[in-house]
């Protein structure tokens, strides 16, 4: 695994998740949302890692290579005035925040288990999540789910 593919296999794998609510268009990114963009809006960005050889007593079905572990920020953009159905239930401003947000947890917890089996992940954790202070000027709220994701990473 490296960078590159994690990234994408989070973002492509949420993107086949998550109800849309931009149909067709793409609405989760790498990056952080321009004021101009799109809303509601995901963002998922690499906020810290770490790496380190395996060591004696590590028992992860291997015995060469480095572990990695990746923090992830997964933010949920939402305008006031957003609102969005969902298995026919209308979400408005903070209650759609929150409901991505659960979406979010449930659709990693259901990956999970995959990620493991064919994507060679050694562990996903949900280390945070946090709801941000309203943007009054930009009219956005935002929750924050912190993932650690642990990987192997072969030379």
């Amino acid at each position: 695994m490296r960078l590159v593919e994690l990234n994408s296999l989070i973002v492509d794998d949420l993107r086949g998740t998550l109800p849309n609510p931009h149909s067709p268009s793409n609405w989760i990114y790498l990056d952080y949302p321009r004021l101009d963009a799109t809303f509601p809006r995901i963002s998922v960005t690499q906020i810290s890692a770490s790496i380190s050889e395996l060591g004696i007593g590590e028992n992860i079905g291997q015995t060469t290579g480095r572990l990695v572990s990746i923090d992830y920020d997964i933010d949920i953009w939402i305008k006031i005035s957003d609102r969005f159905i969902i298995n026919g239930t209308t979400y408005v401003g903070t209650a759609l925040r929150d409901k991505y947000a659960d979406l979010v947890l449930e659709a990693l917890e259901a990956l999970k288990p995959q990620w493991k089996t064919e994507d060679d992940i050694v562990d996903v954790e949900i280390t945070n999540i946090a709801t941000e202070a309203l943007d009054e000027e930009n009219e956005l709220h935002r929750k924050t789910v912190t993932i650690r994701v642990t990987f192997i990473w072969e030379d």
